[in-house]
């Protein structure tokens, strides 16, 4: 049962100053950034108990999806078809780099090739983590914390590098009505259902494949108020920042440094081939970078939302690669762990 108590308010009032902090010094993404640092650094240094209930996650995502959703309209979507052919290559050597990093930290650490394959998986970090967690024999402490440090990195500097590339810094500003709060709570509804469906990233998908066909359909819906997207990137940057916790950092340096390096190597190559992606199709940085690097689909799509990227693009980027983790990365690094074992 949700119950907000004291712990959930002191972690709400940390995220809140930090989103406030990093405003005042108009710090890109405050409300997202803000929040992760002020509870990241409240949780690695001191000993007060920090608490986040799944629910505030979940309506940040659904909100990330409504955002996402209201930019798939139907001339959007025809677009995309020209992308089809850089999604597979994209992803291709994307998938040639991973086992390349896998088979770098695996030579320099102490883990086994099976072991590096799921710490180095770019995407999917829930589905891996899962994945891990049924096998007995593999540091689950390593993963998470590989995966973790992945998608901290991406959420924390990708905001930054793209804030001051370029785009359309104007952004309309929508206004709440009840025909928004109906939508959203219909939307909440899809984001249920696909979850239970184990749909990855359920809560973004659902609102997104629910808007894309009312959009298509030729229904208008509400654009969003500036100030709910900002309650969303709180509520998701809370939940981020509380993602790392104190024992994670009682690794060997070893694993700290191969992990920052693994990251570091996907984030390299994605701002790389950046330059080619722009120079093919006349796209800007901004959208060009956030449809390559590989964070979530959720962050990613909030992000480019909130920097006036083209929310579209990213997404169908973004939206390949988690099919491609998620049909094809995760069911071979389980063959690969099966065939290991026997």
């Amino acid at each position: 049962m949700f119950i907000f108590d004291k712990h959930m308010f002191i972690t709400l009032c940390i995220g809140l100053i930090g989103a406030v902090v990093f405003q005042f010094f108009h710090i890109p993404m405050p409300w997202l950034l803000g929040a992760i640092t002020a509870v990241l650094i409240v949780q690695l240094s001191t000993n007060v108990q920090l608490k986040w209930h799944h629910a505030f996650r979940n309506f940040g995502l659904v909100v990330a999806g409504y955002s996402i959703g209201y930019a798939f309209t139907p001339e959007a979507v025809q677009d995309i078809k020209l992308f089809l052919g850089s999604m597979v290559v994209l992803n291709i050597i994307f998938i040639l780099l991973f086992f390349a990093v896998s088979f770098l930290v695996a030579k320099r650490t102490d883990l086994d090739f099976a072991t590096a394959l799921t710490c180095c998986v770019p995407g999917g970090m829930s589905q891996v983590v899962a994945f891990a967690e049924e096998q007995q024999e593999m540091d689950m402490v390593v993963i998470t914390f590989f995966q973790i440090l992945r998608v901290l990195l991406i959420v924390g500097f990708v905001p930054l590098m793209v804030a001051g590339a370029g785009g359309n810094s104007s952004m309309i500003d929508g206004t709440y009505t009840w025909n928004l709060v109906g939508i959203l709570v219909v939307c909440g509804g899809a984001g249920w259902l696909a979850q239970k469906l184990k749909i990855p990233t359920g809560y973004v998908l659902g609102p997104v494949f629910l808007l894309m066909g009312v959009n298509m359909a030729g229904i208008d819906v509400p654009k969003l108020p500036l100030s709910l997207l900002h309650i969303a990137q709180l509520m998701l940057g809370i939940y981020i920042g509380l993602l790392l916790k104190k024992e994670d950092l009682h690794l060997s340096k070893k694993h700290i440094f191969y992990a920052f390096v693994s990251a570091g190597i996907f984030i390299g190559a994605a701002y790389g081939l950046t330059f080619v992606m722009a120079a093919l199709y006349s796209l800007d940085f901004r959208t060009s970078f956030l449809s390559i690097v590989p964070g979530g689909l959720d962050q990613m799509g909030i992000i480019a939302a909130s920097v006036h990227a083209n929310v579209t693009i990213v997404t169908a980027f973004q939206l390949f690669r988690v099919l491609v983790v998620s049909i094809f990365l995760v069911p071979v690094v389980k063959i690969f762990v099966k065939k290991v074992k026997t």
